[in-house]
């Protein structure tokens, strides 16, 4: 007997989506514990969140290079159809994150070493890079590291601002490329 089924949306990896979510989850921790702990003044509370802030920066390092390897093995899924200037849009806003998600920990890493060394990966693993020493060297690497993570906040968001757009307002299954891969708009197969 033939059975109606709605059709998969296509989708990304099951391991593209960990690392996407993973690193957003970062991402989203990460932006209020720096503006956090460079306000509140010094202290244990500061102390702990420069050490988680450095910590979970040097996780997302290694997600990237992890998103990297898999995007390389499992490529990426066709875009729902939209017009080209969305998808030359998303492009771009895709290219933007990638590059801002590696200058700001890498910049937060390189000024952390030169200024306030040892940089440990909670509390335990020394991963203090080997750069110049000192506040003079570190003064602007902290500099492009806050302006690339406030640009990186703004680009987050529209990234976020786009998908609910496609989940809501166009309803088509853009989000669901990096969910479950349940489609919005049941296409139905017969098996």
């Amino acid at each position: 007997m033939a059975r109606v089924t709605a059709a998969a949306a296509p989708r990304y990896a099951t391991v593209q989506i960990w690392i996407h979510w993973l690193t957003a989850l970062c991402i989203v921790g990460l932006i209020p514990a720096g503006l956090i702990m460079t306000r509140i003044g010094p202290g244990t509370l500061t102390n702990a969140l420069y050490e988680l802030h450095k910590s979970f920066g040097l996780i997302v390092v290694g997600l990237v290079l992890a998103r990297l390897l898999a995007r390389a093995a499992h490529g990426a899924p066709e875009h729902a159809p939209m017009p080209g200037w969305q998808i030359l849009a998303a492009r771009i806003s895709h290219v933007a994150l990638y590059l801002l998600i590696v200058i700001v920990p890498l910049s937060g890493w390189a000024a952390t070493s030169a200024c306030c060394a040892p940089v440990n990966l909670f509390w335990t693993v020394d991963m203090t890079l080997p750069v110049a020493r000192g506040f003079d060297v570190a003064r602007p690497i902290f500099v492009v590291h806050n302006y690339a993570a406030y640009l990186l906040t703004f680009v987050v968001l529209v990234h976020a601002g786009a998908a609910l757009h496609h989940h809501y307002s166009r309803r088509d299954d853009t989000l669901a490329r990096m969910t479950s891969g349940r489609p919005r708009k049941a296409g139905l197969t017969l098996e």
